[in-house]
């Protein structure tokens, strides 16, 4: 099996194996694999039980995020999806 990558992608999986020592395709293969499992994890995400649920409105974390305006909450969604696009750059 073989696909056409637009060249963008295939620069920055040139430069990914270059940074790993591993050869473009097991890079590809890397990244393939990543985003199966990655859609796995959310394929079996299930519900919370209500002790889980009154046990995450008592912690700190809750109170915290809680007392926070919407408009900030926007900026740190913004900032987070921010950095996980940017979560697969070469190490070097």
């Amino acid at each position: 099996m073989s696909f056409d990558l637009p060249a963008s992608i295939e620069r920055e999986l040139e430069q990914y194996a270059l940074a790993e020592h591993i050869t473009p395709v097991e890079a590809a293969v890397r990244f393939i694999q990543s985003g199966l499992k990655a859609k796995r994890r959310k394929a079996v995400r299930r519900e919370l039980t209500e002790a889980q649920k009154e046990q995450l409105r008592n912690s700190p974390t809750a109170a915290f995020f809680g007392g926070l305006s919407d408009h900030t909450l926007e900026h740190m969604e913004k900032a987070s999806k921010q950095i996980h696009a940017e979560r697969f750059t070469p190490r070097g």
